[in-house]
């Protein structure tokens, strides 16, 4: 650990002197040198390290992260106001209720693409310098990994976007003002990357706060599901996620046998990991969005505080009593083991002793009050891999197989070897959508899985109304201060 903290902060200091502070955003000061930073081995390996600094800088904002770019779009279906004081800032409705707009927070994209252009600095360079090929394969690679992470990231949320592959070095650049390429060049560009990191996944290395092959092939997995689903792919690309897939390898070892383990501070980097992003506080990081679900102590009776009731600040985010019933429901009917770990519940109300609701995951240091979010952030866990796969399957119309995947998640869950049987296609598509539900709560990965098996609209049926006025509500605006600092930037079509 003190290894990695020593890394970051390193990268820290290495992103400081490099070129990108913001590339689409402000004017660069045209005092950037190259000749002066990228001499030798370590300067690439530094650099190459603070692209996964720059990745977690962006995650951990208040409201650009996982969730919010993602699962709170579900919306009431899953997500409403706090319990606390059942009332949300007009951000966090605007998001809820898809009614954003450029001046909502969440649109932001200059952190992401503050990576990429660390990453475009890396893969322009790392070839350049006097270096051992085996780390300069594993630079490439790393680099190579993360562009595709983040344009991936953002191609889903705004479709077109800019498509900067050079790092930001100069005012007179073009990538100092860009325009929004089409995405299908994005894409393309996606899968050139991925390929890429493939090709030197022999030389990522093993650690989980960094691309390894297995997340490598998580990316590439989750990319061509994407482009058959949404993007009108053909066989080629269920083709590509099977090859990932296989590369991974689908097994209930893969999973750790207590779920609750797989978000526990005191167990980070476990087996079930594939892809993290180291979170502590010798940093002074609030821990991402975890903290919109915590509550204020004085809502809280005094012998439930941090026993079992985390305590911050003011509860913003609750799970819709809806999605509470679902998630007790699966705990008295079958037994789910997972309930307790997705679910905080209870009658710990101070005065009144009222029911709280939390999840109850990426629970940070409760040991002092309030608590200290150093949990890691997730991205990829085996079980995506085993979910994936039962998807995979479904597209492929191998219904029997789609199950056996399942199965390995819902043996984990309720204790039955065969808890889903019904092979028709239905119900197949029912069981997926069951699982993403119950498996993934508060993990940023539900929007996504629904989008893919087109059964957003039935679960956020508001989305279908506002559909008609807006091709692009499954979109996001982008930010109007973007905009303003570029005048080549025109708003998502649709939006304002």
């Amino acid at each position: 650990m003190k290894n990695i903290i020593s890394i970051f902060t390193a990268a820290l200091a290495a992103c400081t002197l490099l070129a990108s502070c913001n590339a689409l955003d402000i004017m660069q000061d045209n005092k950037l040198s190259a000749s002066n930073m990228w001499q030798d081995e370590n300067d690439v390996i530094t650099s190459t390290n603070g692209i996964f600094y720059r990745m977690r800088s962006n995650f951990v904002q208040d409201k650009i992260n996982v969730f919010y770019w993602g699962e709170a779009r579900v919306g009431n279906y899953m997500w409403g106001p706090s319990l606390e004081n059942r009332v949300q800032d007009n951000d966090m409705i605007a998001v809820r209720q898809s009614e954003m707009t450029g001046a909502v927070a969440s649109c932001g994209w200059s952190a992401l693409y503050t990576a990429i252009d660390q990453a475009n600095s890396v893969l322009k360079y790392a070839p350049l310098v006097t270096m051992s090929d085996n780390a300069r394969k594993k630079a490439i690679g790393q680099a190579a990994f993360a562009r595709a992470y983040c344009y991936f990231w953002a191609v889903r949320l705004w479709g077109d976007v800019p498509l900067n592959l050079l790092p930001v070095e100069s005012t007179t650049q073009p990538e100092t003002y860009p325009v929004r390429a089409p995405k299908a060049e994005v894409y393309a560009q996606i899968k050139a990357d991925i390929d890429t990191a493939v090709e030197n996944g022999d030389f990522l290395g093993n650690e989980k706060y960094f691309a390894t092959r297995d997340a490598v092939n998580m990316l590439k997995a989750e990319y061509a599901l994407w482009m058959y689903t949404t993007q009108g792919g053909g066989n080629e690309f269920l083709t590509m996620a099977e090859e990932a897939l296989d590369a991974i390898g689908i097994s209930s070892s893969k999973l750790l046998a207590d779920y609750s383990q797989v978000f526990s501070r005191d167990n980070k980097k476990n087996a079930e990991v594939v892809f993290a992003l180291n979170n502590n506080q010798t940093e002074k990081l609030t821990g991402g969005y975890y903290w919109y679900f915590y509550m204020a102590g004085a809502n809280v009776a005094a012998q439930f505080q941090q026993k079992p009731v985390p305590i911050y600040a003011t509860q913003w985010w609750s799970y819709s009593q809806n999605f509470v019933d679902i998630l007790l429901h699966s705990k008295t009917a079958n037994g789910d083991k997972r309930v307790d770990t997705n679910l905080g519940y209870g009658a710990y109300g101070e005065g009144d002793g009222r029911i709280l609701t939390w999840p109850n995951k990426f629970l940070g240091d409760m040991s002092v009050n309030p608590t200290v979010f150093d949990c890691d952030l997730l991205y990829y866990r085996y079980a995506q891999a085993v979910m994936m796969h039962a998807e995979l399957k479904f597209y492929q119309k191998d219904y029997v197989a789609a199950l056996q995947s399942l199965n390995i998640i819902a043996k984990r869950a309720y204790g039955v070897d065969t808890f889903y049987k019904d092979t028709s296609r239905e119900a197949v598509l029912d069981a997926l959508t069951n699982e993403y539900f119950l498996e993934f709560p508060a993990e940023g990965v539900i929007w996504w899985a629904l989008i893919r098996l087109d059964r957003i609209w039935e679960y956020n049926p508001e989305l279908e109304a506002k559909k008609a006025n807006n091709p692009n509500i499954l979109l996001w605006p982008i930010s109007q201060s973007s905009i303003n600092k570029n005048n080549k930037l025109r708003q998502t079509e649709g939006w304002s």
